[in-house]
This record gives C-alpha cells, structure tokens and sequence, in this order.
C-alpha cells in the first residue's frame, strides 16, 4: 500500500511539472516581444515571479491532489494551484491582495492623462507610480497611502 501511494505522489509530481512546462511554453509561443532576438533568448531562460508563483501553486495543488485523490486530484489540483498561484500574484510573484497587473495598467494610463507622472504603464506598482497616487489622492482629499484601494480607483475611473 506503501508503494501505491509513493506512486500517486510521484505521478502527482510529474504531472504539476509537465502541465507547468506547458503552459509556459505556450505562453511563450504566444506572446509578442518588441525586444531583439539576443534580449529575447536571455529572458526566456529565466522564468519570471509570476511564472515562479504559477509553477509553486501547479506543483503543490498536484502533490495534495494526489493524496487526496489520486491521479485524477493530482490534475485537478495541479489546475487550481496554477491557476491560484497565477492569478493571486502581481508580475513579481508577490501576492497582490490589492490590485492586479491590469488594474494597476489602467491606473497608471489614468493618472498619466490626468497630469500625475505615474511612468510607464507597465502594470507594476513602482516608486513612480505610488508618488503619482499619492499626489492624486492628496488632491482629491483621499488618504495619501500610495496604494490602489478601491476610493482611489473610484476617483481614477477605473473598475476592477
């Protein structure tokens, strides 16, 4: 019985890791780079938070899938911990309980066409872009917390 069950765990394991693998690569046949080729090759090798965060929640859902369930809860929680660990976290793979990725775009394309210098709309929430909310919520009479919270968006006109 032992053994049965070091198999699920290692089917488990084997599973997290090759539906990681896929999605990333696909992700990667998929996206759109303005970057040279050279620049391109270098950062495709090196996986990013997000990917990281994606590829800890896959392969933790699989492992307490397997045990739980077997084969089939290895791919069901492989599913749902990528999935979790995908869309809990900002472009760095730290948990974004505030905004996400595209929200925080939005709001740096909104404080941008409203004169607040918020930088690049890169979705990240960077030194410019909270100096830029709390010069904005300075004005608008909100609490300057520098954070996307949901009075700031309001004020901003940007949804979630």
């Amino acid at each position: 019985m032992k053994v049965k069950h070091a198999m699920r765990c290692a089917t488990a394991a084997s599973l997290a890791l090759m539906f990681a693998t896929t999605s990333y690569a696909a992700d990667d046949m998929k996206s759109t780079s303005t970057e040279p080729a050279s620049t391109s090759a270098k950062s495709s090798a090196t996986m990013t938070g997000k990917q990281k965060a994606t590829a800890i929640g896959a392969t933790t859902g699989a492992v307490a899938g397997a045990v739980v369930g077997g084969p089939v809860g290895a791919v069901v929680g492989a599913g749902i911990g990528g999935y979790v660990g995908h869309e809990g976290t900002d472009a760095n793979g730290k948990v974004s309980a505030n905004a996400s990725d595209d929200t925080v775009r939005s709001a740096q394309v909104a404080l941008n066409s409203q004169g607040y210098d918020a930088g690049a709309a890169d979705g990240q929430l960077g030194p410019n872009t909270r100096a830029a909310v709390r010069r904005f919520q300075a004005e608008r009479g909100l609490a300057q917390t520098g954070t996307l919270d949901s009075s700031t968006l309001s004020a901003l006109g940007v949804i979630r």
